[in-house]
């Protein structure tokens, strides 16, 4: 028990959700802390309920509530924070860094600001920076460890305007392979840098030009520079050079290093194509028919759960049906934003790629509610210029809900993902021309027709072995 008002003993929580809440009295009509309550249940301030010293307002602002320190309220005390934190010349704050200041300062929740103000690491960092430099750019930053703090900080900077946006899974590749090939030894940076810069960054700019360049391509393309220079590292390890490599020696490498067969295949096909080593084999197999599916029981039993469960997170119920329905991988699921969403007079529709596709009823109705009153945390709005309304937000103002985030909360509620996308997508190609299902889900029409080849051949044997 934190305080006894009126309407009686309230614990921590409910005490600070009264003071920071004020309401309407329903019998003097000021908007005051809700100390008491009517016989009907109606909000009474301190005064109209025999309290008049639970009145409090801001000496500053004359906030009814809220008072964090010395008589003024929490946003009130952000304000003067935010100047010290953020000084220009004159003692104000800088103009580059206004747009943040104002989002701080308008937050809607300013207790929590105030909390990342006074415990958070990334306000520490923010506060030496502005100290020691009048303006902060990308480039300042990137100098700096690339840790969690240094990226929250950019964040918040390009997300309130006071940076501008550039493609941050890309820059985050450059600026690790400006540092892993510098610590290299000149003889390897011979070899890698090339590779580097030619094959994999210039493909991943390519990608990144048409906005199709995801955190998992760049967990890749780490993967494959990575894998150059344990190669080469090996070979010195044997005193082999790469002319000297034949294919006894690389797959007496891949034998030691199984788990990197996929990620050196890219660095050998460079190396034979341009005759810096004789012709080799990764011997990278084919991807075979998926082998991991659900019965029609488990996956009719699953998508009813997403659709009806009220007990499952609305978000989780979204993505599980989405996937159940149109085998989408999470990766895509998160992306979706709310201007995918579209009700008419015929229904409501979801873009997926480019044609909208029919939405069943309590689907069309959770993802509805979940726009009108999107289950965010973050501290900060983002600009209304600063990008796309994600459909599943997440933490931080501009980011949707992490693809590893989601996984892990759907396999805590026994709603599996692989098997059930399988599953969706073994019935959508056996249900449909395969084209249609192309255009519909936005896959390749390589794909679609390799599943279709794929079910010819093996569906069949596949359901006889499950009856």
């Amino acid at each position: 028990m934190t305080a006894t008002y009126p309407v009686g003993a309230l614990c921590s929580t409910c005490y600070h959700h009264r003071r920071r809440n004020p309401r309407t009295c329903v019998e003097c009509g000021n908007t005051r802390i809700a100390a008491g309550r009517t016989s009907e249940d109606g909000d009474l301030c301190g005064p109209c309920s025999g309290r008049p010293d639970l009145h409090t307002t801001c000496r500053q602002c004359d906030y009814p509530g809220d008072i964090y320190a010395n008589g003024r309220c929490t946003r009130c005390a952000i304000t003067d924070r935010v100047t010290q934190l953020l000084p220009g010349p004159d003692g104000t704050i800088a103009p580059p860094f206004q747009p943040l200041a104002d989002a701080l300062t308008q937050a809607e929740k300013p207790w929590s600001v105030m909390s990342w103000l006074r415990t958070s690491a990334a306000a520490g960092l923010l506060d030496e920076l502005t100290t020691e430099h009048t303006e902060i750019s990308h480039g300042l930053l990137d100098r700096l460890p690339q840790s969690t703090v240094t990226r929250n900080v950019r964040h918040h900077l390009v997300m309130t305007g006071a940076l501008p946006e550039r493609h941050e899974t890309f820059a985050r590749l450059e600026l690790w392979a400006r540092a892993t090939l510098e610590a290299l030894p000149p003889h390897q940076s011979r070899i890698v840098s090339p590779f580097a810069e030619w094959h994999v960054i210039k493909d991943a700019r390519r990608r990144a030009e048409r906005g199709r360049y995801t955190p998992g391509a760049a967990k890749a393309d780490r993967g494959n520079i990575r894998a150059a220079i344990l190669l080469l590292n090996w070979l010195d390890q044997h005193q082999l050079t790469l002319p000297d490599l034949h294919q006894e020696d690389l797959d007496l490498w891949l034998r030691q290093n199984p788990t990197r067969r996929q990620a050196v295949h890219s660095f050998v096909r460079w190396l034979t194509k341009r005759k810096l080593t004789r012709p080799l084999d990764t011997q990278l197999a084919r991807k075979g028919f998926p082998a991991n599916f659900q019965t029609d029981d488990e996956h009719e039993q699953q998508l009813r759960r997403c659709l009806t469960d009220e007990a499952l997170p609305r978000e989780l119920r979204i993505v599980g049906a989405l996937i159940r329905l149109y085998a989408l991988p999470i990766s895509r699921i998160k992306e979706i934003t709310t201007s995918q969403f579209q009700l008419n007079d015929a229904g409501a529709f979801l873009t997926i790629d480019r044609h909208p596709v029919l939405l069943p009823p309590t689907l069309a109705r959770l993802i509805k509610a979940h726009i009108a009153s999107p289950q965010a945390s973050s501290m900060l709005k983002p600009r209304a210029s600063s990008g796309p309304d994600y459909l599943l937000p997440g933490r931080h103002a501009g980011r949707p809900l992490s693809a590893g985030h989601l996984i892990k909360r759907l396999r805590n509620h026994d709603l599996p993902t692989r098997a059930a996308r399988n599953t969706a997508m073994i019935t959508a190609i056996t249900e449909l021309p395969p084209i249609v299902v192309s255009d519909l889900f936005g896959l390749s029409a390589a794909t679609t027709f390799q599943w279709a080849k794929f079910a010819q051949q093996n569906w069949t044997d596949y359901l006889a072995l499950h009856d």
